[in-house]
């Protein structure tokens, strides 16, 4: 006779309740908006700079220079101007540029502050910052004067994407009429 083969009864599991998620906790960025550092944020340092004599160049090269060593350098052709670039960082604040030079003429001389876009485009082309005169003078012992000047475009703060440098006019040896270089420049800046 066949054997029957008895039914087992199986019991259904209790379906066990998920637990919720606990709650992820607020990070101090999102509760605050911005992390506070724990410590002081270093101070801004004064920096010098000095450029010789030698950096400077004049604007079109047909117009030379002559290096007059202790006096300076000056165009050889009179009456041209010499140029140098003036590297700050980008968000530093310029606080002086200082010119030593020798003018033995009658007439003053206008140095200019210039900035360039770097991509070379700009309503004006180059844009002043600055116009330093450099007026006649005799500082003895070693006729060495020195103009300053502190005041520059956009609140003395370095611009991105821009070229900075100095444009010196009228810079020769004019004879008997006196002579006009660049012994250098200095300057200082915050950052």
């Amino acid at each position: 006779m066949p054997v029957k083969k008895k039914k087992v009864a199986v019991k259904a599991k209790k379906a066990v309740p998920k637990k919720a998620a606990p709650a992820k906790k607020k990070s101090v960025v999102a509760k605050r908006g911005i992390p506070i550092p724990k410590f002081p944020l270093p101070a801004k340092k004064k920096y010098t700079v000095y450029i010789g004599q030698s950096a400077f160049f004049p604007q079109n090269s047909e117009n030379g220079y002559i290096d007059l060593f202790q006096e300076g350098r000056c165009t050889a052709i009179p009456n041209r101007d010499l140029h140098t670039p003036i590297v700050v960082p980008v968000g530093a604040t310029l606080n002086s540029i200082s010119i030593h030079y020798i003018n033995t003429t009658a007439n003053p001389v206008l140095c200019l502050f210039l900035r360039l876009h770097a991509d070379k485009f700009a309503p004006s082309g180059t844009v002043e910052m600055s116009f330093i005169n450099m007026p006649p003078a005799i500082l003895p012992p070693n006729n060495y004067p020195t103009v300053t000047d502190t005041t520059f475009a956009d609140g003395n703060i370095i611009q991105d994407r821009y070229l900075h440098f100095l444009e010196i006019h009228g810079t020769g040896d004019f004879g008997a009429a006196g002579k006009i270089t660049v012994r250098g420049v200095s300057f200082t800046y915050t950052y």
